[in-house]
């Protein structure tokens, strides 16, 4: 992951090589960095496209199989999730990552006594790697347990040169869970790495305002100026405008 923290979120355009043509090679590299783009810029399902297409293209590149799995818990489809675990598990059996990515797709389909048995068996393995962790301490968030802000810092603490994007992860899991102020670290860390990540600035905006900050304002229209139209970005802030408004005639209320 460590190739990828330069990218610049905006551009869909590059890779590590080009043709004969001046254009870059569409190889299962070049869809892998356009898939990680479109999810860095809160385009889910266009990333779900891309990392399909660097599989057609190499279907033993492993960090696609875990990006699609991924993409599909993100859009809801637990199921597919669950599928394309296994089929990736006959190529990686029983990959430590791959059971984290089936506990993710139970939790998030309110099967919370098979996602804590799969994250038992992933954190079962040796050398388990930062997102192993992640998801560990967001199947613990489910249960209220007290260590599992320990597991998201140790997921951190492994990352590495990919600190940034594992931040960024961490701190929609930790928003996610309403544990805002870790949240709020991880996310302003996560901005400064990526400040063109329009998925970075939405999530410390939505986590902002949460917490009642005037600064939601700025993050979300960040947001949107990266990602123009973005409706996901525009009502998170509408909402906050609307409690800007809702505030401002309470006060006028109380005054009079």
């Amino acid at each position: 992951m460590k190739r990828f923290t330069s990218l610049e979120f905006g551009d869909s355009s590059g890779s590590k090589g080009e043709s004969g043509s001046g254009e870059p090679i569409r190889d299962a590299d070049y869809f892998h960095e356009q898939a990680i783009k479109s999810f860095m810029n809160g385009d889910f399902e266009l990333a779900l496209r891309n990392y399909s297409r660097s599989l057609e293209r190499s279907t033993t590149f492993f960090d696609a199989w875990v990006g699609q799995i991924r993409m599909l818990i993100e859009l809801g489809e637990y199921p597919e999730a669950l599928v394309w675990s296994d089929k990736a598990m006959e190529l990686f059996p029983e990959n430590a990552e791959l059971l984290a990515c089936k506990a993710i797709a139970c939790l998030r389909d309110a099967k919370f006594n098979k996602a804590m048995a799969f994250s038992d068996n992933a954190v079962s393995k040796e050398n388990v790697g930062p997102r192993v962790w992640l998801a560990r301490g967001e199947v613990l968030m489910q249960r209220k347990s007290r260590v599992a802000e320990e597991c998201v810092s140790k997921a951190i603490s492994l990352a590495g040169e990919s600190a940034d994007i594992i931040r960024l992860e961490a701190g929609r899991i930790l928003r996610k869970n309403g544990r805002y102020a870790a949240a709020l670290e991880c996310l302003e860390a996560a901005v400064k790495g990526y400040p063109k990540s329009a998925l970075a600035w939405y999530e410390l905006g939505c986590c902002q305002a949460k917490m009642g900050f005037d600064q939601a304002k700025i993050s979300l229209k960040q947001s949107i100026q990266i990602r123009p139209h973005w409706e996901r970005a525009e009502n998170a802030l509408d909402a906050v405008n609307s409690t800007g408004i809702f505030k401002r005639m309470f006060r006028g209320l109380f005054r009079r």
